[in-house]
């Protein structure tokens, strides 16, 4: 498709020679619809306070005037009322504004009559030109006069004129008069009030009257201060960050507001309750006025006054050459150079001054948030406490609210917001310099009473969310922070107003009196203002850094001190602090001890002391804090601050390394002193570890500390007082000391050796084998040690132990360690081993025994010495070493010694080794216990040892590691060999891991005997993965390899990977490289193909090796059969139906053809390889590359002309639609289309003939072609299948076509069925087992019972409807007798009134002309965009219709003719008009529900019908207009209802996409169907792409477009779908289309049915309307009582509809 080239098309068209024409307006639409409909309230008095403001004027008074009305009540002047709330109820005819400001120049007089030429005085609030047009939304021809002329407004038609004139004098006031088209309410006077109280706040007016005709309502008067100039702090920026604009000076004045007003304003009538207020709303039903007592009260006047603030900026702007040009385009004026910005906010002491509870002040004073001003208050809120005005933003047209959205506008109105936040900043300022002020020199109390003041500022500037747009109060926001040079802001803290960075937050910290904070009743009165400040970092808590300074510049003393570390070690377990800042804080903090009067730096403290360890009253070190300090914190308080208990080993190490200390405390010459210590440390000594108790001990035991009976002693050189061996011992000599600590110390319980030795073994010079014997022996001296055994110090009994003090039995010589000898046994003497010399018996159970034994006594060798002499070569000594050692293995548990490895002492088998070998000694690991070893060549453990090997450590068999290396090595020679050798290796399969069978499987370790070219014997090696287990009778033991070497060692081999047979991947590999060999082998095809099957079923295993696949596909393997003709000679002796004979040949998947076509099978058999016709093959064949014979014929059908039968032909797809459900119910085949589609989708036509070419293509390029006559055929004609017969068709080509188009596999025995089904009667077929009945009747069942239920139900209401109508007829003769009756009783009294009938009786009214359609009803219609304005015509057809029957086809594609018939009680009227009585209900009722019983099903599967446009009779410009429809069936959802698209809409993805919103769609559409009582399948849904129709009624079917549906209530709405909303909509919808099966065409008749429609189902549908969103809204109730339907819901009517 060719590009347009729009550009020079546009230059084209501007320069044809057409006739240029200018755009028209219509002015009183362009009036109505747009310039007259403002949002707001007061919209008009708005428009003209803004006009006496930018007139300068400083008074206007607001007068109401009221007409005449029954109430007696006049408009003159000095008119009373009784009751002061009957003014309430005056009609207000006029309202009149004055001002007295400048009168109007010429330019202003031509300005008012041309709309949107705004005022291109920037200064001025006017900028749009349309607002003075507010005032035609009330009144039709406005008049103004100001100065010396007048200016009326009037219509001519559609067009607005104006007319000027001079009046007589000159007139100071200007003067707006407003007549009301009609009577109208009095507007809200207490709304009002506010309104006009709001509207005095900025603009130069000082004075605001209202009155209600004479009486004055309200007086409004504003003095102001004079203006005082407000100084512009140096710490704030009054430019905004672009630079465009600039505060250059701000004036400040207070303003005092003076309000009096009459009560009344305040007065608020009560409320009627009602039941059902919507229904009373929507019908307008009247209700009378309950007479009360008058209230003169309200006459009276209340008198208020407030105090506000306002400052005002000047600001001057820069703006580019480009951006003010877009400014001037926009607003029709030039940005301003210099322009005005002000800010009203209520101080603390304004807001006390100011009275309370004055509610026409509510607007004013901005006690939650402040709105912006643009001249006059809008609908956009700042999100602080103050009001912004400035008339230089440039609104929305409306006027309610900023303009954000065009960009340089936007830009414009960011700036000028800005500037707000700057200059509230500066205000901020302002009032916190005042309470600077006042704060200098308080404290206390006196500096808390100024915190209500700060609290109040901080929250009038916190801001919050602005509405509707929550922009402007982030811009404003952003002004107010970003404007600080030093991003700090003034706030009220405990040393006065001080920058935020030198205030902190509140917080628990008491022992820092000279921080300033900022005081928590403040943080709690503004928490959001504080939170900003913290969240912009302006105001933070208090930091390390304030608490090092603050300690760095005073020691703590007193409580401070236990503060402190109190609040540390709370900020230390909160994990607020880390290490580093401890550490810091530490360092910062000095003490003023008080005790020691020394300072006391904590950064050294280390330790603290516990009193259940230590003493108070002790010397610390100086990393020890004193426990007067200490003694108020926890354990878990201290822990915090890293302090830890002083130890006792810690306290000890401090008192022995001080130099030269007082002598009160110097345990080494103190007694006293010594006593304590030694008492603190025995009372901790059990807790402490072992290294400490070490400590302790080396730093007293050489010095000079315990006291004895003899002085101070050293521990070693002191006894304990049980030591009596001498009388001069030191004794110790102390208190509360344990015996453990003092022994640890070294103090003694025996006498040392030395001294034993001097004093009681002396000895004679001799030698020690002299003649002359000491005086004790080795024997008396183990005597005495045992008797002092338990007090030998530890290093006593070590001297013992390295001492020779002890002999051995002959023939040793000399003294002896005790370790070194063993006890004397007779066994160890058979080992001759160092026996212990002892006269007499020996008893290992006496203390001289065990004595000994603690000091080395040996009872028996350990493994190594056993070992050393088995390993001797002394055999004798070595084999009773080798029985000592298995006797005694367990008794002395040499188990648990470690057996030496790299000794040879075992003997090994004779039989296991050579000659050569025999007598030779191994170590355990050089022979095996399992005598089968040998066979690999292991040398085996002499056998009387073997059942002992256990104990040497000795294995079963060899490492598997090394048996398979001897084996790959050494393979067998022999089968037998082989066969003992791999029993062996099966015997230990559980052995035998993965990286041996790696080793092993492809090792050639098999021997094969085979058969050389002469005869003789070979011997060969294979690897096991290369054989097979099993005899030579395997079907493939001509192919491979198969060995046997016993059921013993088979399970070796086929651990190693050989197996029973070959795998299917290696039987595919060998066919598809030797296939002929193969073929060859198994001596026949069948063989071979069993071979194929089983690749066959295993081809999803085969494909995962792409290497094989490639080969298959490429090699002649496959089998395959060709058909041969016999010759003539043969085909004699044969039988008729076998003329060829079947020939197998080996081809490549590429060459075969898969037989899916019997009769081109038949005939091309003898050009085609043929698959083996099993599915298995087949599929195996397809997937390598076969095709099938229908994807290589193709078939061209030639048509012969049609056959006038149509009747046999819609008989024979009478019977194919019949029997093919019978088909499908017994089909066990996969389907491809169901019966459903066939009787959609075929189509059976009857021709003469029918030929058939069927061609065939081989691979290899070859053609062939045959020609057949059939009886069938089908063909694609129109999205459609065409099903031709001959007219001697035969059922079984019916059958063979049908089937190969509803199965994906077609079969032989499928077309047979079909064609038995066909031809076979249905009561044959019920006898042959078939439930006929069952298939063919349930839907029809379903769909009788269906419509009988749906006629019950219409019978009864037209049942209802007659007994209606005979109580109506009843009714109406009572009341024309009893008017009879009334006529006959006389003349009445001119003027006098009618007497009134009985109480609960209605009485007959006179004849009315039929009213036109209720306001309520044509509203729906005007909705809908069928409205017409010829009223009468309308009057003429509701009468028409009304009792009028209907014709057939109401509803049906031509237009419907309707009879009138003469309405009853219709009567000619005096003037020869036809007069109306209103229609009978019954009788409206009857046409509404014939209109619903017409509608019905559309059976057809698709939608055609062409555009119509009917000229309508009733206007001449009136069309109706039908858009064209061509949709189809899609599909039937689960409720019923039917689904058509458009053709040119995809199915499957429309469905996919849409199946969640049509079945909500449909749910919604069940809900109407059921409040009209409406058959399911009366009710459609269909979907177009462009069409204009949202609905349309073919016949009485009702279609429903699926796309408004998406696009208002679904995904395209953009939000959640509102359901209630979306029911109403369609339900309105739905009376629209039941009404055209009363009217073909739209005209008032349609309207009226339409709305009668909705009258009547009104209730049932706001029933089901209200219940729905209470379950949308989780409640439950019902309408009744509670239920409201908003007016929203109720005329939620769709756009113009374009109909059928």
């Amino acid at each position: 498709m060719a590009a347009f080239d729009y550009n020079a098309l546009r230059a084209q068209t501007l320069h044809s020679t057409h006739e240029e024409e200018a755009v028209t307006v219509n002015t009183r639409a362009l009036i109505d619809k747009v310039l007259a409909r403002y949002s707001g309230e007061h919209t008009t008095l708005r428009e003209l306070l803004q006009n006496a403001a930018d007139a300068n004027a400083s008074t206007v008074e607001i007068r109401y005037q009221s007409q005449p009305e029954h109430t007696g009540l006049t408009a003159a002047a000095g008119t009373t009322v009784e009751d002061p709330k009957d003014i309430l109820k005056l009609k207000m005819r006029r309202m009149l504004v004055k001002n007295d400001g400048h009168a109007f120049r010429e330019e202003d007089w031509q300005r008012l009559k041309r709309i949107a030429e705004g005022n291109p005085d920037e200064t001025k609030i006017g900028a749009f030109g349309v607002g003075f047009y507010s005032v035609f939304a009330d009144c039709e021809e406005p008049f103004v006069s100001s100065g010396d002329q007048a200016m009326v407004f009037y219509w001519k038609g559609n067009q607005l004129f104006t007319r000027r004139a001079k009046l007589p004098t000159f007139d100071k006031w200007t003067t707006f008069l407003l007549e009301s088209r009609e009577p109208a309410e009095i507007p809200d006077l207490k709304g009002l009030c506010k309104f006009l109280a709001t509207s005095l706040t900025f603009v130069k007016l000082t004075a605001i009257s209202l009155y209600i005709d004479n009486y004055c309502l309200l007086t409004l008067t504003k003095k102001p201060s004079p203006a005082m100039p407000l100084k512009i702090p140096s710490t704030l920026e009054p430019t905004t960050l672009s630079k465009i604009m600039r505060i250059s000076e701000v004036v400040t004045e207070s303003v005092q507001i003076d309000a009096s007003y009459m009560n009344l304003t305040q007065y608020t009538p009560s409320q009627q309750s009602s039941v059902v207020p919507v229904i009373r709303s929507l019908f307008r039903f009247a209700s009378q006025p309950v007479p009360t007592a008058p209230d003169t009260n309200l006459l009276n006047y209340s008198n208020k006054t407030i105090f506000l603030r306002i400052a005002t900026a000047t600001v001057n702007t820069s703006v580019d050459r480009k951006s003010a040009a877009e400014l001037e385009r926009a607003t029709k004026k030039p940005p301003p150079k210099s322009t005005k910005l002000a800010i009203l906010t209520m101080s603390k002491p304004l807001h006390d001054a100011s009275e309370k509870e004055a509610h026409i002040f509510e607007n004013v004073v901005p006690t939650h948030t402040g709105k912006v001003f643009i001249g006059f208050p809008t609908h956009q809120t700042t999100g602080i406490k103050a009001h912004i005005s400035a008339h230089s933003v440039i609104p929305t047209v409306e006027r309610e609210s900023i303009d954000l959205n065009a960009r340089i506008v936007k830009d414009w109105n960011v700036e000028l917001l800005k500037v707000a936040g700057i200059l509230s900043r500066i205000m901020y300022y302002d009032e916190m310099s005042t309470i600077g002020r006042q704060s200098q020199g308080l404290t206390g109390a006196a500096l808390e009473a100024l915190y209500e003041h700060a609290i109040h500022v901080m929250q009038q500037f916190t801001c919050t969310d602005s509405t509707p747009s929550v922009n402007v109060g982030k811009y404003i926001q952003s002004g107010f922070w970003s404007c600080s040079k030093d991003n700090n802001i003034e706030l009220l803290s405990t040393k006065g107003v001080l920058p935020s960075n030198k205030i902190r937050l509140a917080t628990e910290i008491s022992f820092l009196d000279g921080l300033p904070m900022l005081p928590k009743p403040i943080a709690v009165g503004a928490p959001e203002f504080v939170k900003l400040l913290v969240d912009y970092s302006i105001l933070v808590e208090v930091t390390m850094a304030d608490i090092v300074t603050q300690l760095e510049s005073k020691a703590l003393s007193g409580n401070q001190v236990t503060e402190f570390l109190k609040w540390a070690a709370k900020q230390i377990i909160a994990k607020e602090l880390d290490d580093a800042g401890l550490v810091k804080l530490m360092g910062a903090a000095v003490i003023s001890d008080d005790s020691s009067g020394n300072p006391i730096i904590l950064g050294n403290i280390k330790h603290a002391v516990n009193k259940s360890k230590l003493h108070d009253n002790i010397p610390l070190p100086q990393n020890t804090i004193p426990f007067n300090i200490t003694k108020n914190l926890s354990p878990k308080e201290l822990e915090a601050l890293g302090w830890t208990d002083l130890g006792v080993a810690e306290w000890l190490g401090y008192l022995c390394s001080r130099k030269l200390p007082p002598a009160t405390v110097d345990f080494t010459v103190n007694p006293e002193f010594a006593q304590l210590m030694l008492s603190i440390i025995s009372k901790n000594w059990e807790k402490e570890s072992s290294p400490k108790k070490e400590y302790m001990v080396s730093c007293l035991k050489n010095t000079t500390c315990i006291p004895t009976k003899r002085g101070m002693k050293k521990p070693g050189e002191a006894y304990f007082p049980t030591v009596k061996l001498f009388e001069d011992l030191p004794i110790i000599s102390v208190n509360s000391v344990k015996e453990k600590f003092l022994l640890a110390l070294g103090v003694r319980k025996t006498v040392e050796l030395k001294i034993v030795f001097d004093r009681l073994m002396v000895e004679n010079v001799a030698d020690i084998n002299g003649e002359k014997r000491a005086k004790w022996s080795h024997v008396d001296l183990v005597k005495y040690l045992v008797g002092v055994k338990d007090d030998i110090p530890a290093e006593d009994i070590t001297r013992l132990k390295n001492t020779p003090i002890c002999k051995a039995e002959p023939p040793a010589q000399g003294l002896f360690r005790v370790s070194n000898l063993y006890e004397p046994n007779e066994q160890l003497r058979k080992l001759k081993l160092p026996i212990l010399q002892w006269p007499g018996d020996w008893r290992p159970s006496s203390p001289e025994a065990r004595f000994l034994t603690g000091l080395g006594l040996k009872k028996f060798p350990d493994v190594r010495q056993l070992v050393e002499l088995m390993a001797g070569k002394d055999r004798s000594l070595a084999e009773s070493a080798l029985a000592y050692f298995i006797v005694n293995y367990h008794m002395n548990e040499y188990f648990n010694q470690k057996m030496p490895m790299d000794i040879s002492y075992l003997p090994l088998d004779t039989m296991s080794v050579d000659i050569k070998d025999v007598g030779k000694l191994v170590p355990p690991h050089g022979c095996f216990v399992n005598s089968k070893a040998a066979i690999l060549g292991f040398p085996v453990l002499r056998a009387d040892l073997q059942a002992h090997a256990e104990k040497f450590k000795v294995k079963q068999d060899p490492d598997m590691d090394e048996a398979v290396t001897k084996l790959i090595k050494l393979p067998p020679q022999s089968i037998k060999a082989a066969t003992e050798q791999f029993g062996y290796f099966a015997s230990r399969l559980s052995e035998i891991m993965p990286h041996h069978i790696i080793r092993l499987k492809d090792a050639s370790i098999v021997p094969i005997i085979s058969k050389g070219e002469k005869g003789n014997v070979k011997l060969k090696h294979l690897a096991p993965l290369q054989c097979y287990l099993g005899s030579k009778s395997s079907p493939y033991a001509e192919v491979f390899d198969f060995v046997d070497f016993g059921a013993e060692a088979n399970p070796f081999l086929w651990k190693c990977g050989s197996k029973n047979e070959p795998t299917t991947l290696e039987v595919a590999y060998l066919l598809v490289r030797e296939p002929a060999r193969l073929l060859d082998a198994f001596q026949g095809y069948q063989k071979y193909l069993s071979v194929l099957r089983t690749l066959a079923e295993n081809y999803q295993v085969l494909k995962t090796d792409k290497q094989l696949i490639a080969l298959m596909k490429r090699s002649p393997f496959l089998l395959a059969t060709v058909d041969l003709p016999l010759k003539e000679d043969v085909k004699q002796e044969v039988a008729d139906d076998d003329q060829s004979i079947k020939e197998y040949q080996l081809a490549s998947a590429s060459q075969i053809v898969i037989s899916d076509d019997f009769v081109a099978y038949n005939l091309f058999k003898d050009k085609i390889l043929v698959a083996p016709q099993e599915d298995v093959l087949e599929s195996f064949y397809s997937a390598l590359g076969s095709v099938t014979m229908s994807s290589i014929i193709s078939e061209d059908y030639t048509i012969g002309s049609p056959v006038s039968a149509a009747a046999k032909a819609k008989e024979l797809q009478k019977l194919i639609l019949e029997r093919i459900r019978l088909f499908f119910h017994t089909q066990t085949e996969q389907v491809r289309h169901d019966a459903k589609w066939i009787e959609k989708n075929v189509k059976v036509d009857m021709v003469q003939r029918i030929r058939l070419r069927r061609s065939l293509k081989l691979s290899n390029g070859q053609q062939f072609s045959k020609v057949q006559e059939v009886t069938a055929a089908i063909t694609e004609q129109g999205g459609m299948k065409a099903l031709y017969v001959s007219p001697q068709y035969l059922l079984f080509d019916v059958s063979q076509l049908l089937v190969n188009l509803v199965l994906y596999k077609p079969k032989l025995h499928s077309s047979l069925l079909l064609e038995s089904l066909l031809s076979t009667d249905l009561v044959t077929l019920k006898a042959r087992g078939y439930n006929v009945d069952r298939i063919l009747r349930a839907r029809a069942a379903e769909a009788r019972l269906a419509e009988q239920a749906r006629r019950q139900r219409e019978d009864e209401r037209a049942q209802a409807l007659a007994e209606e109508a005979k109580k109506e007829e009843e009714r109406q003769r009572k009341l024309e007798a009893e008017a009879k009756k009334a006529r006959e009783s006389g003349p009445q009294m001119p003027g006098g009134f009618v007497s009134s009938p009985p109480r609960g009786q209605d009485v007959a009214r006179p004849p009315v002309v039929a009213p036109p359609i209720s306001n309520f009803f044509k509203s729906f219609t005007r909705h809908l965009g069928f409205e017409s304005d010829n009223k009468q015509k309308q009057i003429e057809g509701i009468q028409n219709m009304l009792g009028a029957g209907m014709s057939a086809q109401a509803g049906g594609s031509s237009s419907t003719a309707m009879t009138p018939i003469p309405t009853p009680g219709g009567t000619p009227a005096p003037d020869g008009q036809q007069v109306h009585k209103p229609t009978k209900p019954h009788v409206l009722k009857a046409n509404l529900h014939n209109a619903i019983a017409a509608s019905r099903a559309h059976s057809a599967n698709q939608v055609f019908s062409p555009v119509e446009t009917q000229q309508v009779k009733e206007q001449k410009t009136y069309c109706d207009a039908k858009p064209g429809h061509d949709i189809k069936f899609l599909t039937e959802m689960p409720s019923g209802i039917r689904v058509f698209i458009d053709r040119s809409v995809p199915e499957s993805s429309f469905l996919r996409s849409n199946i969640t919103e049509l079945n909500s769609f449909s749910t919604i559409l069940i809900e109407i169907a059921e409040v009209f009582d409406l058959p399911r399948a009366a009710v459609h849904i269909y979907y177009d792409e462009t069409g204009p129709t949202i609905a349309f009624n073919l016949n009485g079917s009702l279609f429903f477009n699926f796309r408004y549906w998406r696009e208002l209530h679904g995904a395209g709405a953009g939000a959640p779908v509102n359901r209630t909303e979306a029911l109403i909509y369609w339900w309105v919808t739905a009376c629209h289309e039941l009404a055209h099966n009363l009217v073909r065409e739209h005209s008032s008749d349609h309207s009226f049915y339409t709305e009668s429609f909705v009258q009547m189902y009104f209730m049932v549908m706001m029933g089901r309307a209200m219940k729905l969103q209470a379950q949308q809204q989780g409640v439950v109730g019902g309408m009744v009582g509670g239920g409201v339907v908003t007016q929203e819901m109720a005329m939620g009517a769709p756009p113009p509809y374009e109909k059928n």
